[in-house]
């Protein structure tokens, strides 16, 4: 994701992305995003709703309860988005599969905003991860999600 909407969340939601400055020894937001600018209305929108969900909740942002965004790429062509929501350094994990490809994913430990998380990360699926508009998920070396033209140049400049 290029940097203004990289600064842009991080200034609109200072404490879901509170470690952002931290190093790689720390956290996965040192990061930044690590996907396509195309999502960027996607997490700008689910970064809300998490939020909106911890006030509803009565989460104080001045605290450890408040989400904390662990990382946000695409993986499998689709978008991740990982948080914790506690002070406790266990976090909860799921196993996730892809074909044969087998990995631990966080999972934020309230379960309505695991369901907005669960909620975008399907919807990226249709969404093309570079140019933001209707896209189809692909496979076929990387597995990918972009629209006719983002996939058309992909193909040409893997040639």
């Amino acid at each position: 994701m290029n940097e203004q909407n990289t600064q842009m969340l991080y200034q609109d939601f200072p404490a879901l992305y509170r470690d952002a400055g931290k190093s790689m020894k720390e956290t996965c937001m040192c990061w930044g995003f690590s996907c396509g600018d195309g999502w960027y209305p996607l997490v700008y929108q689910l970064s809300a709703q998490i939020e909106v969900e911890a006030q509803r909740l009565g989460l104080d942002p001045q605290t450890e309860a408040w989400p904390r965004a662990l990382q946000v790429k695409e993986k499998f062509g689709t978008l991740r988005f990982y948080v914790s929501m506690d002070d406790s350094s266990e976090h909860r994990y799921t196993l996730e599969q892809f074909g044969q490809m087998k990995s631990l994913r966080p999972v934020a430990g309230i379960e309505s905003v695991q369901a907005l998380i669960s909620e975008a990360e399907e919807k990226s699926a249709t969404i093309c991860e570079h140019c933001g508009a209707p896209g189809t998920f692909r496979q076929g070396g990387w597995c990918r999600t972009l629209c006719e033209d983002c996939e058309t140049k992909y193909q040409m400049d893997r040639r």
